[in-house]
């Protein structure tokens, strides 16, 4: 019993989900001139987010079970010590739990959170292997934490729609880059992504200029006196100059070493930049 509950919870993969939780909390707070709503929205909000991502979690381990079996054997799925029949059981439950609680704060969230989980399911199921809509599909999974929190309060100020392209184009950028990484295995598994469509090197470009627009609006939030000059720009300035010189790296160092290096950076870039909205509305 103890064993098949571990197995329940790693297959949630749940430093993911918690994460996306958090996400929502500051997207609530972004809305909401840096505080947070009330105990029962926040937690409500917290919840959807880590029961929907969790949800998404489990159906990617029952699409990938085979690829798992040679890839990562020791998951719950291809080691055993989970069922197919139990993994849809667990996912069938996370997302009514999902759903049923978006609907329980208003019914903005509810359309967001049904919309979300859709948009998971299909990228499980056959977004992976489509290329730039898979990586578009990623962007928005992880962006869409932010308008869930802003439809929590039903606040949508301006800086949110800043905020949400800059994430949106950085992590969509990220995710074309990843796919460098990953051609030869991708060509094996039919997998329709830029560089293989392209190549590499427009890949690259892509890439660069996304970083770069995400770098050219950031400043709009200064200029639009949005935040909080200092708490704001310090760390976002770090960010830009990351982002920059990773648009140049990118264009030149096209190797799978290069791009796994490059992608932990960018990863870094976003929960700095993270900060950096946060504590510029907040102070």
């Amino acid at each position: 019993m103890i064993r098949k509950a571990k197995a329940c919870i790693e297959i949630l993969r749940p430093i993911n989900s918690l994460m996306v939780g958090f996400a929502v909390l500051v997207g609530i707070a972004l809305s909401n001139g840096g505080k947070l709503s009330s105990p029962e929205v926040d937690l409500l909000g917290y919840l959807t987010g880590f029961f929907i991502s969790a949800s998404a979690m489990v159906l990617n381990d029952i699409v990938d079970i085979n690829i798992d079996k040679l890839n990562s054997p020791q998951r719950p799925l291809p080691s055993g010590r989970l069922s197919v029949k139990e993994a849809s059981l667990c996912y069938a439950v996370l997302s009514v739990i999902g759903i049923y609680l978006s609907y329980l704060i208003n019914y903005l969230t509810f359309i967001i959170a049904l919309t979300s989980w859709f948009i998971a399911t299909i990228y499980d199921i056959k977004g992976k292997r489509s290329g730039v809509p898979g990586n578009i599909m990623v962007a928005y999974s992880v962006t869409v934490p932010l308008i869930f929190g802003a439809a929590s309060v039903n606040k949508f100020p301006s800086i949110i729609w800043i905020y949400y392209y800059m994430i949106f184009a950085t992590v969509l950028a990220r995710e074309i880059a990843k796919d460098i990484a990953d051609i030869k295995g991708d060509k094996e598994a039919g997998v329709r992504s830029l560089p293989i469509m392209k190549g590499p090197k427009f890949a690259a470009m892509i890439s660069a200029i996304l970083y770069l627009s995400a770098v050219a609006l950031s400043p709009l939030p200064v200029i639009k006196r949005l935040v909080n000059l200092i708490a704001y720009s310090l760390p976002v300035a770090v960010v830009d100059i990351g982002l920059l010189y990773d648009s140049f790296y990118i264009l030149n160092h096209l190797d799978k070493e290069d791009i796994l290096k490059h992608k932990k950076r960018v990863l870094f870039y976003m929960l700095l930049g993270l900060v950096g909205f946060y504590l510029g509305v907040a102070i």
